[in-house]
């Protein structure tokens, strides 16, 4: 697996953004942007989700997690949603799940 610093560096790259720019976007720091993309430290889940965000990348590109016989294949979207759940508290899962399924019901009888 090649490392996830040099992942973010190219995307960011690839995006034409500099490492200001990402911090105007996204108000991660310069110390922390520059740890990550040189393998000195790794983003906490909320961040990691908001860079990939930013540079249209699913948490399987960035982790290069190939789906292998047993895994299932998320699209960008759900991928973006997983992440956006894993970061809120166990309580707010649950909340979540019941507002989610209350959706999904009215949705499905229009």
């Amino acid at each position: 697996m090649k490392n996830i610093g040099l992942t973010l560096k190219n995307a960011r790259e690839n995006k034409d953004y500099t490492q200001k720019r990402v911090m105007e976007l996204t108000g991660i720091n310069r110390k922390s942007l520059s740890g990550y993309e040189n393998n000195v430290a790794e983003p906490d889940l909320n961040t990691f989700a908001t860079l990939a965000r930013l540079y249209d990348l699913s948490a399987d590109e960035v982790l290069e997690i190939k789906p292998g016989h047993a895994s299932l294949s998320l699209s960008r979207l759900e991928t973006r949603m997983l992440l956006v759940f894993h970061s809120l508290s166990e309580e707010r899962q649950r909340e979540f799940l019941v507002q989610l399924e209350a959706l999904s019901k009215y949705l499905g009888t229009q």
